[in-house]
């Protein structure tokens, strides 16, 4: 790790907070202002902010360093000693920063909603504060605080906004996610001993076989609760499906990135020997789990779902290849994730749009594109850059990391291959869906729906270049 005496660090946690603060202050609803801010603007204002400081920063990193830089170390504790790390690496960047993208997307979605606004944009900005924390901590212990303190905001959010009527799914939600904690609890504090102990320096904390066993097996429970893989993945597919508010539903797809960033910073590249068996039985539910989910939601009408199968199928993509013997393919999977959160949180936006244009003039799926031009060109670049057309880094990431999964296990590829199909062909099938009329008694004339405005329709388009200036050069905001 390269210390340093700045503070940016700390600027970008806190200026999220900060965010909280002046969002609890202002009024509550549409048209109600504080001083000309109601509340969605304080938190667009916070994101943006943010945004600026992690362009600062972003200047100040070395791209190609390993280690974690602008290193930031408080001292908590003497005894036990106890002592804070931040810091950042141009893998964490890219996630914050797309994390940043997405949720701002999300706050523009429901910039016509008022049921409780809010509530709402404090605890996206919340969220926004605890997952910036956890993707900065460099320590065990500032590790798993901010591993846990995402999930407040998040339970919150789901409860408030999440139209779950089942008590069970929230029930599963908190269960899984309380024996993940505890688990990991364990195993962190096996690891801690005597000092905080580094996350770059876990593998190499001398342990016995059977101890071993145990920390890492609860390691991978911990962070696995998280992501959409069996037998965790009903909570996740239970409430993603039932969620409607924008906002609340890519908040809630973020939530499986925890755990894969977890896995990813947590796993050595050597595991050891007697974690073959467990690796193997993982990577043969992951495959498993990808093409179920891909069919189920091949054959599923709910878009929500199909939304829902392509996330799953790209997240274990991602964790496979995180797994691989080797980190060359790190920066290929930070890129990705850089352009997945934006395309899929603009996505979502659409087509959250559209559903409530059918619900409001009583439109069925078929041609209700027809007519609404920005929003059809919105929605079809967003689902092509989807698929993978080079419309975004995901074009040539996505296609390294599976070359990489294609050289270590060829079978293991093709399986891979026939999930990410069927995803795309779902996304694509409703698009086709959506925009060519089947039944003829439907005349696209006929058909009257709101368009989206012409600032936001100016707002995605901003979206698009950043996405397509990620394709041609991923370093473009550092130039």
């Amino acid at each position: 790790m390269i210390e340093n005496t700045g503070i940016l660090l700390s600027i970008i946690m806190a200026i999220p907070m900060l965010g909280v603060m002046f969002a609890s202050l202002a009024k509550d609803g549409l048209g109600q202002t504080t001083k000309g801010r109601n509340v969605l603007s304080v938190g667009i204002f916070t994101i943006l902010s943010n945004l600026i400081v992690l362009w600062i920063t972003a200047r100040k990193i070395n791209v190609n360093g390993t280690n974690l830089q602008l290193v930031e170390k408080f001292k908590w504790l003497e005894t036990p000693n106890i002592e804070l790390v931040f810091g950042i690496d141009f893998f964490s960047l890219l996630l914050i920063a797309a994390i940043h993208f997405a949720v701002l997307l999300g706050m523009i979605g429901v910039r016509n909603n008022p049921y409780r606004q809010k509530t709402l944009i404090i605890s996206s900005l919340l969220f926004l504060s605890m997952i910036t924390g956890y993707l900065l901590a460099a320590d065990i212990f500032s590790f798993y605080i901010f591993f846990e303190a995402t999930l407040l905001p998040l339970f919150m959010l789901v409860g408030i906004f999440g139209d779950i009527r089942k008590q069970d799914i929230l029930y599963r939600f908190f269960l899984y996610n309380l024996l993940g904690a505890m688990l990991l609890f364990t195993a962190l504090c096996i690891l801690f001993d005597t000092e905080n102990v580094s996350i770059s320096e876990i593998s190499r904390v001398s342990l016995n076989r059977h101890i071993e066993i145990f920390v890492w097996g609860a390691i991978f429970v911990a962070f696995l609760s998280r992501i959409p893989i069996w037998p965790f993945h009903y909570w996740i597919s239970s409430v993603n499906v039932n969620i409607s508010n924008p906002l609340v539903f890519i908040i809630a797809n973020i939530m499986p990135l925890t755990g894969v960033y977890g896995l990813i910073r947590f796993f050595p590249l050597t595991a050891p020997d007697i974690l073959d068996p467990y690796l193997l039985a993982l990577k043969i539910i992951s495959i498993t789990t990808m093409v179920v989910i891909s069919l189920i939601g091949f054959s599923n009408r709910d878009i929500q779902y199909k939304l829902f199968s392509y996330m799953t199928v790209y997240y274990i993509l991602y964790l496979l290849g995180a797994l691989l013997p080797t980190d060359a393919l790190l920066g290929n999977i930070g890129f990705s994730l850089f352009a997945y959160l934006i395309v899929i949180s603009a996505i979502e936006i659409m087509i959250s749009h559209l559903e409530k244009e059918k619900q409001c003039t009583k439109v069925g799926d078929c041609g209700i594109l027809c007519n609404i031009k920005r929003s059809s060109f919105v929605l079809s670049f967003f689902i092509l850059a989807a698929v993978g057309l080079p419309l975004s880094s995901l074009f040539l990431n996505n296609m390294l990391i599976f070359a990489g999964l294609l050289s270590y296990n060829i079978k293991m590829a093709a399986f891979i291959l026939v999930a990410i199909i069927l995803s795309s062909i779902s996304l694509l099938h409703h698009l086709f869906y959506l925009k060519y009329p089947q039944d003829d008694t439907i005349e696209s004339k006929d058909i009257c729906v709101s368009d989206i405005s012409m600032p936001v329709f100016c707002v995605f388009i901003l979206f698009m270049l950043i996405l397509i200036a990620s394709f041609i050069n991923p370093l473009w905001f550092m130039e």
